[in-house]
């Protein structure tokens, strides 16, 4: 999945932000990134989500923000693309800005320093949670609704609350850098694509390495150098966030999650999900059910 260079304000050359309603049969995306921010508030949908090195489930009410070029892509799971499912849908409310001209705006009227930090910390991909996610949330809808100048006021309540809220954590590893060339063309999407929809079974390099006609060391090499992690690493993240995902809904034991999502045995499930979530899947469990 190559994330593609995306130009979100291209035909906007006087804007300084958009705010967009997306409401679709499911997210469309592709693996992309763009020089503008983007603020994402997952109203209806629930699947996988790639921002930078990070892998996890995703799922409604969840609101991120995204610095300048980190590249990401929400993808629905397998339900939402088959066509006996009607009830699937995929809503999201979502707010960009560029900032290289909302800095230059605002150095006019106040000090920006601390709005360049918190936009430098937002390359890695912020996830708010408690009373900011909230905050969040009732001004990015507010938008939504709102005439330009009431726009303008909104965000710039969303740049204060950006600056002082410690409500979040990072989801891309604080090393993580953007490694993807435009020579890279569609090669690591179809690569994800598959995954996706194959990751509760064995997948073998060599059908991997043949969607992109590559050998199996060579595909390791380029897979390694533009993810940062090995392919059996993004393959277990995947199908761990899967484990998490059933472990919230409910109603699966710890052993039948294990072959769900496409380990061989307990034991492996037991030590990769530890590897990843710093836990066992039992005191997991444990925890969610609290």
């Amino acid at each position: 999945m190559k994330p593609i260079f995306a130009k979100i304000l291209e035909d906007l050359t006087q804007e300084v932000y958009d705010v967009r309603v997306i409401d679709l049969p499911f997210f469309s995306t592709e693996f992309h990134f763009h020089r503008e921010c983007q603020m994402v508030y997952v109203v209806e949908s629930e699947g996988k989500r790639i921002i930078g090195d990070s892998v996890e489930a995703f799922a409604s009410d969840e609101l991120i923000l995204l610095g300048s070029d980190i590249p990401h892509v929400w993808h629905n799971d397998k339900s939402y693309f088959e066509k006996n499912n009607q009830g699937a849908h995929a809503v999201s409310f979502a707010l960009f800005f560029n900032p290289d001209k909302l800095i230059e705006l605002l150095s006019h009227f106040m000090p920006v320093k601390k709005i360049e930090t918190v936009l430098k910390t937002a390359k890695f991909g912020m996830m708010f949670s408690g009373q900011a996610k909230q905050s969040f949330k009732e001004l990015l809808i507010g938008m939504i609704r709102q005439n330009k100048l009431n726009q303008m006021i909104s965000l710039l309540k969303i740049l204060e609350l950006l600056t002082i809220t410690k409500e979040y954590i990072l989801l891309a590893s604080r090393g993580y850098v953007n490694t993807y060339q435009a020579k890279d063309n569609d090669r690591i999407d179809k690569v994800f694509k598959y995954v996706f929809s194959n990751f509760t079974r064995e997948i073998q390099l060599d059908e991997v390495a043949d969607l992109i006609n590559m050998n199996k060391q060579a595909f390791c090499r380029y897979f390694k150098s533009r993810t940062q992690k090995t392919f059996v690493e993004f393959v277990n993240d995947i199908r761990i966030s899967h484990a998490c995902k059933l472990m919230h809904d409910g109603g699966h034991s710890i052993g039948s999650i294990a072959y769900d999502c496409g380990f061989n045995s307990l034991s492996n499930f037991n030590r990769f999900f530890k590897e990843v979530k710093r836990i066992t899947p039992r005191e997991y469990k444990k925890m969610i059910e609290v």
